[in-house]
């Protein structure tokens, strides 16, 4: 018992000195690394967690705000709907900027449609509500907002009409200026009277292909291929169409840029033109010829006819 005892008093004397140490402190506050890089008109989110506060299982206030032009600009709050400067309003109301809540310690906030006067210092902050200051109640994080320079362009015809069995390929130029980034593309169906599409393939930012559950294992039998053709094409074939590859297929392709943490980040994305595809049952042309003589075969039946009745006379 004695030594139990010791054990307690010797760990709250240990975490009363760690305590006192300089730098300790208990709160903190932590975003991502910056710089932080996104393209004009796609989404910018910014993780925010805090940790060390006592009463950690109520609900903690946020808010954020950005230093643009060595001005300091109150964007949004998780208590107060119309705490931001009046620049933000109009889009925190229409929601292309908001903060949602993860859990009682954690919010993302996220602006859908990035402009180039978003560029800047953002601070996320936790409202203290103990009193008194043990830690760092936010942290700060650098945005740089650049060029959208994506370019996706469909090099498929407008249609194509294919029976079961054919060969179906399809391509798609993508590229883009920035420098520093890779693309990733994916191809997709959307078949007739479905409400989500199905991926084909992909072609990661490795160049490491990957097909979609639908295809997985035609793809193993080496019935679909997605390739990448010189400097910026990618060809997606089909060896042998099915009936329920029917639809429209496009391609999707997303640009990615590695942070300073190591990790590749999407900055923007693009579609390609979709192309419908019809697919027709095998033999369907002959089967629905053969209820009866085409218009072309009836002169020669008539004729030969005619022949019959004659011949006698003649002789």
């Amino acid at each position: 018992m004695i030594s139990f005892l010791k054990v307690i008093y010797r760990t709250t004397v240990l975490l009363g000195l760690l305590h006192l140490q300089p730098g300790w402190t208990r709160v903190s506050t932590e975003v991502s690394k910056d710089p932080l890089y996104r393209a004009v008109g796609h989404q910018l989110s910014i993780p925010c967690h805090v940790s060390g506060i006592n009463d950690s299982a109520s609900w903690i206030e946020f808010e954020f705000r950005m230093q643009h032009q060595g001005t300091n600009l109150d964007i949004i709050s998780t208590r107060d709907p119309n705490h931001g400067d009046v620049r933000f309003r109009n889009r925190v109301r229409s929601k292309t900027i908001s903060v949602e809540r993860r859990d009682p310690t954690s919010v993302v906030f996220t602006i859908t449609d990035l402009k180039a006067s978003d560029e800047g210092e953002y601070e996320c902050a936790v409202v203290n509500q103990e009193g008194s200051y043990d830690g760092d109640y936010s942290a700060k994080i650098i945005v740089k907002v650049i060029k959208d320079t994506l370019k996706v362009s469909s090099l498929a015809p407008t249609s194509l009409s294919l029976e079961e069995g054919d060969a179906l390929t399809l391509s798609v130029k993508a590229s883009s200026d920035t420098v520093q980034t890779h693309l990733s593309i994916t191809w997709y169906l959307q078949p007739d009277g479905e409400k989500h599409p199905h991926p084909i393939v992909s072609l990661d930012r490795d160049l490491t292909p990957s097909p979609g559950p639908r295809f997985r294992e035609r793809y193993a039998a080496g019935g679909v291929r997605l390739v990448k053709v010189g400097e910026a094409t990618y060809q997606l074939t089909i060896a042998k169409v099915e009936l329920l590859d029917q639809g429209e297929v496009y391609s999707q392709a997303v640009e990615w840029i590695e942070g300073p943490d190591g990790h590749r980040n999407p900055i923007s994305s693009k579609l390609s033109e979709k192309t419908p595809v019809t697919v027709k049952a095998k033999g369907h042309e002959r089967a629905s010829s053969g209820s009866g003589p085409s218009p072309g075969v009836l002169p020669g039946i008539l004729t030969y006819l005619i022949a019959l009745v004659l011949l006698p006379l003649v002789w």
